[in-house]
Parts: C-alpha cells; sequence; structure tokens
C-alpha cells in the first residue's frame, strides 16, 4: 500500500473511532463536548502534514456529528443555524493545522538537506586537498628525478655519438649497432624525461609562453628534423599553404607538441605507414592537422587519451605527451581534440589563433625554408 493511500486509511480509521467515542458519550456530554472529539481526531489526522487526508477527515466528521447527534438525528437536515458556524471551524481548524505541519515537515527536510550537503561539501574539500597534496607530491618526485636522470643521459648520448663518429667502427658493424641502440635508447629516455619536467613546469604555472609571429611551416620542419630517425623510411605528407599567416605562438612549446603529436603516431601506426601533416587557416584561427592510419581510438578514448599519465596497457609511452600538447595548446588560446579517421587511423588537430598584426614581407625577401 502507497503512502498515500494509508494516510486516506488514517484518516478514515480516526473519523470512525472518534464516531464510536461519540456514541459513548453521547447520553451523558453536551453536543460541545463531542465537537471536541471529532476536532480531537481531525487535528490528529492534520497533524500528519498531508491535505487531501486532513480535508477528507474534516468533511467526513462534520457530516457524521450532523447526521448521528445533531437534531434531527440520522438527517443532514441542521435545525440550528449555529451548527453551521461549528461546522466551518472544524474544517478550518484541520486545513490551518495541516498547512502548518506541512510547512514544519518542509523546514525540517531542507534542514537535513542543507546539512547533509554541508557535510558532503566539507568531505569533498577534504578529498580535492589531500589529491592536491598528492599530486604535488607527485610533481615535485618527478622533477627531482626528472633533473637527476636528465645530466647523465645527456652525457650517454653524447658520449655514444662521440663514439659512432669513430672510423674504427666501420670494422666492427656489430659494435656499431649495439651502440646506435644505445643511442636511439638514450634519446628516446632523454625525450621522456624531458615531456616529465614540461609536464611539471605546465602544471606550476612556472612557464611564460615567449610569443612572436613566427612561421608554422620552419616550426613543423624543425620538429620533422629532430625525428628524422624515428621517421625513417616513413613519409610524411606535408600540406602548407604558402600563404599561410605567421602565428604568435612560442616557437619551442609549438615544435613540442607537433614532436609529441607525430611520435604517437608513430609508436601506434605500422613501420612503413604513412603520416599526413598539414595546416589551413580557418577564421581567426591557423588549424593543424596530424592524421595517421593506425588502429584509431575508441568512443570513450576521444577525451580521455588527452589526460595525463593515461594509456592502454599495450602501449608503451608514460602517457604524458599528448597532455602536454592540450596544456600547451590551451596556454595559447586554442584548443586541441582528436578524432576517429575515415577508413580508419586517428586525426589529431590543434588550432592557434592569429591575434597579432601580420608582419609585411616582400615576395622577394621572403624565404622558403624546405620541409621533410
Amino acid at each position: 500500500m502507497s503512502v498515500r493511500m494509508r494516510e486516506y486509511g488514517f484518516a478514515l480509521a480516526a473519523v470512525a473511532v472518534s464516531t464510536a467515542l461519540s456514541f459513548a458519550m453521547f447520553p451523558r456530554f453536551e453536543l460541545t463536548n463531542l465537537v471536541m472529539v471529532y476536532l480531537l481526531g481531525t487535528l490528529a489526522v492534520a497533524t500528519r502534514g498531508q491535505r487531501g487526508p486532513a480535508a477528507l477527515s474534516s468533511i467526513l466528521s462534520v457530516l457524521c456529528f450532523d447526521f448521528f447527534f445533531v437534531p434531527p438525528r440520522f438527517t443532514l437536515t441542521v435545525s440550528n443555524t449555529h451548527y453551521v458556524w461549528t461546522f466551518i471551524v472544524m474544517f478550518t481548524t484541520a486545513m490551518t493545522i495541516s498547512h502548518l505541519a506541512i510547512r514544519l515537515r518542509e523546514e525540517a527536510e531542507m534542514a537535513r538537506q542543507g546539512e547533509q550537503r554541508s557535510a558532503w561539501l566539507m568531505e569533498k574539500a577534504k578529498k580535492a586537498e589531500i589529491e592536491a597534496e598528492g599530486e604535488r607530491m607527485r610533481s615535485a618526485l618527478l622533477s627531482s628525478v626528472s633533473h637527476d636522470f636528465r645530466t647523465p643521459l645527456t652525457v650517454i648520448v653524447g658520449s655514444v655519438s662521440a663514439l659512432l663518429e669513430k672510423e674504427e667502427l666501420a670494422k666492427s658493424p656489430k659494435v656499431r649497432e649495439l651502440l646506435e641502440n644505445v643511442q636511439a635508447e638514450g634519446e628516446r629516455l632523454s625525450h621522456l624525461v624531458q615531456n616529465l619536467l614540461e609536464a611539471t613546469r605546465l602544471e606550476s604555472g612556472s612557464v611564460h609562453l615567449q610569443k612572436e609571429a613566427y612561421s608554422f611551416e620552419e616550426v613543423l620542419g624543425s620538429a620533422l628534423g629532430r625525428l628524422e630517425k624515428p621517421l625513417k623510411g616513413r613519409t610524411v605528407k606535408v600540406g602548407v599553404p604558402e600563404n599561410l599567416p605567421l602565428v604568435p605562438m612560442d616557437p619551442a612549446l609549438i615544435e613540442q607538441v607537433l614532436m609529441n603529436l607525430l611520435e604517437n603516431a608513430i609508436r601506434h601506426t605500422p613501420a612503413k605507414a604513412d603520416l599526413d601533416v598539414s595546416a589551413a587557416t580557418e577564421g581567426a584561427f591557423v588549424a593543424v592537422t596530424v592524421a595517421d592510419r593506425g588502429p584509431g581510438l575508441k568512443s570513450d578514448e576521444l577525451e580521455r587519451v588527452f589526460d595525463k599519465f593515461y594509456h592502454e596497457p599495450s602501449s608503451p609511452g608514460a602517457g604524458l605527451g599528448l597532455a602536454i600538447c592540450r596544456a600547451v595548446v590551451n596556454a595559447h588560446g586554442g584548443r586541441i581534440w582528436v578524432e576517429k579517421r575515415p577508413g580508419g587511423g586517428a586525426v589529431f588537430r590543434f588550432t592557434l589563433p592569429i591575434e597579432q598584426a601580420q608582419p609585411t614581407i616582400e615576395p622577394e625577401q621572403a624565404e622558403r625554408h624546405p620541409v621533410v
């Protein structure tokens, strides 16, 4: 039985009990005393805070009192008009008390919800504080470890590079292959450390953009040049129009974004798969696209891939590259996202605002830089 039906049942029971008591009292008490009995039953219903059952109890009490006890009895005819006022008072009193009871319940419920919300907010704030402290400790640890790794890695990579320049290695191809492996892994580890440092710097807010109007083609050419070895055997299709405006940016950070996107594509595509990099003007922005023909992404990964430390269990990497890309692009006032590529693969896109006046470059003075 629903709560509403139980309340109406209580109202009927209250009227029945009031009528039974009134019959017991009728021979020895005045009718005004019987009114008090019905009024008491009606008040019992009204204090439960339900207007419908209170109204029903009021109406039935008036009708029962009139039918069973007001002369002429066992009819609904009222011979004395002052009983009409009695009926009105009974009904009005019941409805008033019902309204007050409902208001009290609502206020009590609001107070309870307010206490619960305050407790929830306090718990949430405490949890956020603990998470923030944990994040600060982790960032401090990563920064410290990264700094400690950086110097020995630089020495290792530099030493191996120097050894690879020795002519004696031409007679020892196996040794040369081993040194090249050490160099490649050392450079990869060095880049990982650089990403860790960049992530902690971006989170701490210590990165200040050194913006200047710069050629996107030059930045892309520099990124492709630094990735010459990882890109060996691949075709990178570059589409950058000659009339692309200069972009206000921090060239070192945007180069890092391009390198991270390209390295991500390299990790997730077959060894000989082509990559596509393009740029175009879209309104007040320059839009950049890096597309591959890898396995692509699931729908629920399209946003998560930019979260720090997120990566598939089977995928190499620390999950920092794309998080850094988002932080850098956002700091420039642009946005970055990924889409599924028709035919398979992923398409990473980011925009950079063209917010500064473009310097005038005479055609004969403009220098074009070749891009891989």
